[in-house]
């Protein structure tokens, strides 16, 4: 049975207890370090670790611990975080909905900040549709970039099948008052499903999930 440590274990006590070490005729490792130094700056480190995540907030490491899921399914998308769903989702603006307003029709749905937590002109290019076929449109600009995924649509509980809709990103959009940056085009089913009905107020929610594309308004 392997001889138990005589080391106290409270936290203050232990390091004291190396800084005797430290202090004694402790032998030096193969690599020149004193261990009882090592352990002591391990035990800081760990202490100071602790620290900082009692310090965050609930909200913080919830998106930290997001953000570490994302990057370890993009690394290896086989695993079980592959079946994490990725959701933006914001309320219906006049515009959004295909009905009047003062100026013209926008057939278009703007990826604002909505429910996005990191940095929403970034995001959608970059993270949500960051693995779609992009190319680039230098007749729009040498920043303008476009892509088409493939889509599901559901309207009000109506499954419409799966569409192809084309999403463009462009940087140079947010001079404008800072204006989004992404922009999801409705197709031809899309517009006829919004426009006779005054949708306004509703919820639209686009999501990935088991590498599926969604696009709801309910």
């Amino acid at each position: 049975m392997p001889k138990r440590s005589s080391r106290p274990r409270d936290l203050n006590a232990l390091a004291f207890a190396i800084m005797k070490e430290a202090t004694g005729d402790a032998p030096a490792s193969d690599d020149g370090k004193n261990p009882a130094a090592v352990s002591l700056g391990r035990l800081g480190g760990l202490k100071g670790g602790k620290a900082r995540a009692v310090a965050l907030s609930e909200q913080r490491r919830s998106e930290i611990a997001t953000l570490a899921a994302i990057a370890r399914w993009k690394k290896n998308p086989n695993v079980g975080d592959q079946k994490m769903a990725l959701k933006w989702s914001k309320t219906l603006t006049r515009s959004d909905a295909l009905q009047d307003t003062h100026g013209a029709k926008m057939p278009f749905l703007r990826f604002t900040k909505g429910t996005v937590q990191e940095n929403h002109k970034k995001w959608f290019r970059e993270t949500f549709f960051g693995d779609a076929a992009w190319s680039l449109d230098p007749g729009k600009g040498t920043e303008f970039e476009k892509t088409v995924v493939k889509m599901r649509v559901i309207i009000e509980g109506h499954d419409l099948g799966i569409r192809n809709i084309r999403i463009d990103h462009n940087p140079e959009r947010s001079g404008n008052h800072s204006a989004p940056t992404t922009h999801l085009h409705y197709d031809s089913v899309i517009k006829r499903a919004l426009g006779p009905t005054n949708l306004t107020g509703h919820r639209v929610q686009v999501r990935l999930e088991d590498g599926e594309y969604t696009f709801e308004v309910f």
